[in-house]
C-alpha cells in the first residue's frame, strides 16, 4: 500500500473522469486512514464505491466522517428554540427518523456492510451543525484526506458531496499530494481543520458524536457473515485500530518536548514530567507513546485521568494520533466485556496495539486491574495529575506488571503527604523533565501577566471570631503530645478559620469597587468559595447587570461546554466558578481573573494561574487580582497565638510569592504586602 505509486492528476471532475473508479477506488485501496469532512453523505455511495471500502477494511483501516445531519426547518426550529440541555434528546430523535430513512432506501448488504464497518471501529461518524456567526448554516465543506503507512498523503478540496447524485452533477475536485514539494502546506492546513472540527474546537461549528443508542441500533444491523476479510482470516475479530498510530503532520513536536520525551527514554521508559499548565504534557506524553510504539512494534497504552470529561479530552487527542480509544468508566458492564475482548485480541497479536482510557476511580478497582493484568507485551501507564493517585488506596492498584510508566503534572507532589509522594515517585521514577511556568512564559507558550494583589480586613465579628480560633489553634499545635483526636480538632479549628479569611464579608466591596474601574468587563473569570459564589452572582448579575453565570459541579457536561463557548464568544462576560475549573477545564479566552478564595495548596493556586495564561488569539498578556484577607495586627494575639499566625500567614505568602515572582510588576506587587510581612517578622517569605 502506497499511495505514492497512483498518478494522480491536480484536477478531477465528473465530466472527464470516473471520479470514483480513478480517484476514490484507487486512493482507499492504498491508504488506512480516511477524514473526511463533507456537507451532504448518503449510504448509497457505499454501493458505488464498495470495491476500494472492502479493501480499505482488509487495510485495517480507520475512517472519520463529519457531516451535515438531514434536518426539516421543524428541527431546526427546535434545537434553535429547545434548551441546551435538551439537544442531545432533540437530536437523538431527529437523527433516529434518518436512520429509519436510511434502512428504508439501502439494499440489505450496503446497509449490512456499513454496520460491520461502524461495529468493527473502522468507521465513525460526527454531525456537524454551524452556531454563532454561522446560525442558520449548512455545514457545506467538502474536503478529505487520505494516509497510507508510509507517511503519504493526499488530500482534496472541491464541490464533489460523497452521494450518488454527486457523480452524475458536474462536479471537480482538486487534489494535493504529499510527495510534491508545493502542497506541503495545504495539508497541514486542512489536517489542522479537521482536528480542529473534530474535536468541537471550531467556535462556529458544534459538532456531537454519533449517539451510542444509534450506534447499537446500527450495529444491530449487521447480518451473520462479515463482508471483507481481516489479515488472512476471513471473519476474524477486528479491534478497529489503524495499522500503526503514527505522529500527524499537522502536530509540530517542540524542542522542549523533544527533550521531554528523549530523556523519558534515557530512563528506560520510566519517570514523570513536571510540566507548567498549558505548555503540552498530553501531546509530549502522546508523541512519547508513538516513539515507544515504534521501538517495540506492539503496545498497549493506557491513559488514567481524574475526571471522566478529562476521558473524552484524552480520547480525542489520541484519536488525532491514529489511535481508537476505548472509555472504561461508570458500569462496568458498559465496558468490561469489550475492554477484554481488546486485550485478547491484543495477546493473540491480532491487533499491534490496544488504547483505554479511563479515570483514577475505575483505575483504581479489581475489575479493571485484573484486566489490565492479563495484558501480555508491552504496556505503558500514562497517568495525568498523578498526585490524584497517591493516596493509600489508589496506589495499591499500581500494577508492577506495567513494564513502561510516565506520569503528569505541573505540581507533582502530594500537600502535606510525603508518603504519598514518595509512593508515587518509587513507581514512576523520579522527574525526568521539568518546564516551568517562568520558563513557558519567556519562550512564549503562555501569557505573561500582571499580578495585583489586594488587601482585605476582617469585619468586627470576623475579627473576634477568628481571635478566638487562633487561641485555640495556638494551644493545640505547639503541644508536644497530641493523639489523634486533637489533631481532628486542630484540623477542624484551622478550616474553620481559614473559612473565614476565603469568605470574608468585605470582599465583596472591593470587587464591586474594582468591578467599577474597569472600562470593560469581559473575559473575566471570577474564582470563588461555596459560600460567596450567589453572593458575587448578585453583586455582579443583578446589582451591575453583568452577564454572568456560574460554573460549578451542578452543571451538567453540556450546559458547561455551553457555558464556555459563550464565554469565549463574550455572550458572557464573567464566570464565577469554584473548583470545577482547578483541573481539566480550559479557559484560554480569560483576560482577567479574580481569586476571592484563595488556597495555600500549591497544586490548586498553580492549576488557577495555568488555566488564567494559556495563549488565545489578541490575547497579549493577563490580569490577576488577588483578593488577600490580613489577619489582626499582632498585639491581638498571646505570644503562643502569635507564633501560629505566624506560621499560617508565611504559607499564605509564599502563595503570593509564587504569583508575584512571575509577574510582569514583581516589584510593585511586594510593596503591597511588605508592611504585613515587616509586622510579623516574615520578610523572608
Amino acid at each position: 500500500m502506497n499511495l505514492s505509486e497512483i498518478d494522480f492528476p491536480n484536477v478531477i471532475n465528473t465530466s472527464e473522469h470516473n471520479i470514483i473508479e480513478d480517484f476514490f477506488i484507487p486512493a482507499l485501496n492504498n491508504s488506512v486512514r480516511y477524514d473526511r469532512g463533507v456537507g451532504y453523505f448518503s449510504s448509497g455511495w457505499f454501493r458505488i464505491a464498495a470495491k476500494g471500502m472492502e479493501k480499505f477494511a482488509e487495510n485495517n483501516g480507520y475512517a472519520r466522517w463529519i457531516t451535515s445531519p438531514i434536518l426539516t426547518e421543524e428541527d431546526w426550529d427546535a434545537l434553535i428554540t429547545g434548551e441546551i440541555a435538551k439537544e442531545d434528546i432533540l437530536l437523538y430523535e431527529i437523527l433516529k427518523r434518518n436512520l429509519v430513512k436510511l434502512v428504508n432506501s439501502l439494499e440489505i448488504d450496503t446497509l449490512s456492510t456499513i454496520a460491520w464497518l461502524i461495529a468493527d471501529g473502522k468507521l465513525d461518524f460526527k454531525l456537524a451543525l454551524p452556531r454563532n456567526k454561522l446560525a442558520n448554516g449548512e455545514f457545506h465543506d467538502k474536503f478529505g484526506i487520505f494516509s497510507d503507512n508510509h507517511e503519504n498523503q493526499v488530500v482534496f478540496n472541491g464541490s464533489y458531496n460523497d452521494s450518488i447524485q454527486g457523480t452524475l452533477n458536474y462536479e471537480s475536485i482538486k487534489i494535493f499530494c504529499s510527495w510534491y514539494p508545493n502542497a506541503t502546506q495545504w495539508i497541514k492546513d486542512d489536517e489542522k481543520r479537521f482536528e480542529t472540527l473534530w474535536t468541537n474546537n471550531d467556535p462556529n461549528v458544534q459538532v456531537y458524536d454519533l449517539h451510542s443508542a444509534l450506534k447499537n441500533q446500527i450495529i444491530e444491523l449487521r447480518n451473520s457473515k462479515r463482508p471483507y476479510k481481516i489479515g488472512d482470516e476471513p471473519g476474524k475479530y477486528f479491534s478497529g485500530v489503524p495499522v500503526r498510530p503514527r505522529i500527524p503532520s499537522s502536530i509540530e513536536i517542540r524542542d522542549y518536548q523533544q527533550q521531554a520525551i528523549d530523556a523519558w527514554f534515557e530512563a528506560n521508559n520510566r519517570g514523570l514530567f513536571e510540566m507548567a499548565t498549558g505548555t503540552g504534557k498530553t501531546i509530549t506524553s502522546i508523541a512519547a507513546s508513538i516513539k515507544l510504539l515504534e521501538k517495540e512494534q506492539r503496545l498497549a497504552l493506557i491513559i488514567a485521568c481524574p475526571y471522566q470529561h478529562l476521558v473524552d479530552q484524552w480520547a480525542n487527542e489520541v484519536e488525532r494520533f491514529g489511535y481508537v480509544p476505548y472509555h472504561a468508566y461508570q458500569n462496568r458492564n458498559s465496558w468490561l466485556d469489550d475492554v477484554n475482548q481488546k486485550v485478547l485480541s491484543f495477546n493473540h497479536k491480532d491487533i499491534n496495539s490496544i488504547c483505554i482510557v479511563t479515570t483514577h476511580a475505575t483505575f483504581s478497582t479489581e475489575h479493571f486491574f485484573n484486566t489490565i493484568n492479563r495484558i501480555n507485551g508491552p504496556t505503558l501507564l500514562i497517568a495525568d495529575e498523578v498526585h490524584h493517585l497517591g493516596s493509600s488506596k489508589q496506589r495499591s492498584f499500581l500494577s508492577e506488571k506495567i513494564n513502561y510508566r510516565l506520569a503528569l503534572s505541573a505540581t507533582p507532589n502530594r500537600w502535606f503527604d510525603i508518603e504519598g509522594t514518595n509512593a508515587l515517585q518509587d513507581y514512576f521514577g523520579e522527574v525526568v523533565f521539568s518546564f516551568p511556568l517562568q520558563e513557558a512564559i519567556k519562550k512564549g507558550f503562555l501569557t505573561e501577566y500582571y499580578y495585583y494583589p489586594i488587601l482585605v480586613e476582617l469585619t468586627d465579628d470576623e475579627m473576634i471570631e477568628y481571635r478566638e480560633l487562633s487561641s485555640k489553634i495556638g494551644a493545640l499545635m505547639f503541644q508536644k503530645e497530641k493523639d489523634e483526636s486533637k489533631k481532628e480538632i486542630l484540623e477542624q479549628l484551622l478550616i474553620k478559620r481559614a473559612n473565614i479569611l476565603n469568605s470574608a464579608e468585605n470582599k465583596l466591596g472591593v470587587v464591586s469597587n474594582q468591578v467599577n474601574k474597569q472600562q470593560s468587563i469581559k473575559h473575566t473569570l471570577f474564582y470563588c468559595s461555596p459560600s460567596q459564589i450567589d453572593d458575587v452572582v448578585q453583586l455582579l448579575g443583578w446589582e451591575k447587570g453583568l452577564k454572568v453565570h456560574r460554573f460549578t459541579a451542578e452543571e451538567d457536561a453540556v450546559t458547561r461546554q455551553q457555558l464556555l463557548l459563550n464565554f469565549s464568544t463574550e455572550k458572557l462576560q464573567a464566570l464565577i466558578a469554584m473548583k470545577c475549573l482547578d483541573e481539566g477545564v480550559d479557559v484560554p479566552s480569560t483576560r482577567v481573573a479574580y481569586i476571592l478564595a484563595s488556597s495555600s495548596n500549591p497544586r490548586e493556586f498553580i492549576q488557577r494561574r495555568g488555566r488564567i495564561l494559556r495563549k488565545a488569539p489578541g490575547k497579549d498578556s493577563a490580569i490577576i487580582y488577588d483578593l488577600i484577607t490580613i489577619p489582626p495586627s499582632k498585639k491581638f494575639f498571646d505570644e503562643t497565638s502569635f507564633k501560629a499566625e505566624q506560621s499560617i500567614l508565611k504559607r499564605e505568602l509564599s502563595r503570593f510569592s509564587e504569583f508575584a515572582d512571575s509577574a510582569l510588576n514583581t516589584y510593585s506587587a511586594y510593596d503591597v504586602i511588605w508592611e504585613i510581612a515587616k509586622e510579623y517578622n516574615i520578610l523572608g517569605f
